[in-house]
């Protein structure tokens, strides 16, 4: 992924970064360009290049001058960097139906695009309507007999649908959230698994009831999953793969993980899960399931240092008439920092952690301590 940075909108002078980089790559590219190029001025404005134009108006100079920023932009490097053209195409139209106006709409877009469908042959109201209409017969929705359909007005069926749907009309189509059964809603998929005997496959969804399981042993013509070969691993949040190794995987193991990454998406954990295993680093596939069985082991930190010092008064009694009295006379921030240090906060590329039972070692070279 490309980043191009320049002084204004319209300037010709730029300088490249290709991501994942790192925060001092990227300010030495930038205090190049500043300093170094034919006429003074600060860097005011990043655009994307190829596939990363789709970020252009959602990446802000702020982003290139923090670590939290520049781990942001290398997590959307590794993930847009995999997709295929039609990936692509749907983050296009799935940013624009969102409105998404900065990174963290993005990150929040580019892990959910399983709920958007992108029709890229419905362009106008009129080419909705007659797929409607089309698919009446599919779906039941709009019971026309056929000796009235060359009399319909198909534009004004799709401008009214259009709304009904959720959806809008982008250059590559007619985009729309994807309307989730009962079922879907209450039981999200959040792993594949592709089993491999001989030369036969079964792509398994998880996780899955054991009816389900036991299906897929007897379409493989297996007894027990140990007769596998576990091809390929795939998440519904793309950048664990990255993070999760394939080490000691079972396919039972694997279940259990897709169960408690169901449970972390729902409670909006999942965040709190990739920077715990991105600081454990864990080894194998059981010490990634056994780090989600003891997420609450792990808390997600506010990277505001005046809060956290608060916080850390509170957690030792003071109560809010107390902070308020003393707010003026007490360096929160300077409190904060050093709270941090003592519990062990760490700066993951996705939020700041600490780890409740006792602190983080030290960082080893290479990562990074509050």
């Amino acid at each position: 992924m490309v980043l191009q940075m320049r002084k204004g909108i319209l300037d010709s002078e730029k300088a490249e970064v290709t991501f994942p980089a790192t925060l001092a790559k990227v300010q030495t590219e930038m205090r190049g360009l500043e300093e170094f190029g034919k006429s003074y001025g600060v860097v005011r404005s990043v655009s994307g290049k190829g596939p990363a134009q789709l970020l252009n108006g959602r990446v802000q100079v702020d982003d290139l001058n923090t670590e939290a920023g520049i781990q942001r932009l290398n997590r959307l490097a590794e993930v847009i960097d995999n997709m295929s053209s039609e990936k692509l195409e749907l983050l296009s139209g799935a940013l624009a139906l969102e409105r998404a106006a900065n990174l963290d709409d993005v990150l929040r877009v580019t892990d959910s695009l399983e709920q958007y469908d992108l029709f890229p042959q419905i362009r106008t109201d009129e080419d909705l309507g007659h797929f409607l209409v089309d698919t009446s017969l599919v779906t039941g929705k709009f019971s026309f007999p056929e000796e009235t359909r060359p009399y319909l007005d198909y534009a004004k069926i799709g401008a009214e649908q259009r709304g009904v749907l959720g959806g809008m009309y982008t250059s590559i189509g007619f985009i729309k959230r994807r309307e989730e059964t009962p079922a879907q809603a209450e039981a999200p998929r959040t792993m594949l698994l592709t089993l491999a005997v001989s030369e036969q496959s079964y792509p398994l969804v998880l996780p899955a009831a054991e009816t389900q399981l036991e299906h897929a042993k007897s379409t493989l013509g297996i007894e027990d999953f140990s007769q596998t070969v576990i091809a390929s691993v795939e998440y519904v949040a793309p950048y664990l793969n990255r993070l999760i190794p394939t080490d000691c995987i079972t396919v039972e193991d694997a279940n259990k993980l897709a169960l408690c990454l169901q449970r972390l998406k729902t409670d909006g954990e999942t965040m709190k899960y990739c920077a715990a295993l991105e600081v454990e680093e864990p080894s194998t596939f059981t010490e990634a399931l056994d780090l989600a069985i003891d997420i609450d082991d792990y808390e997600l930190i506010s990277d505001s240092e005046r809060e956290y010092g608060r916080e850390a008064l509170r957690r030792l009694g003071a109560d809010d008439e107390l902070l308020d009295t003393i707010d003026g006379y007490t360096d929160f921030d300077q409190l904060g920092r050093a709270m941090m240090e003592e519990d062990g906060v760490r700066q993951t590329g996705y939020e700041l952690i600490r780890r409740l039972s006792k602190p983080f070692p030290e960082p080893e070279i290479g990562q990074t301590m509050m």
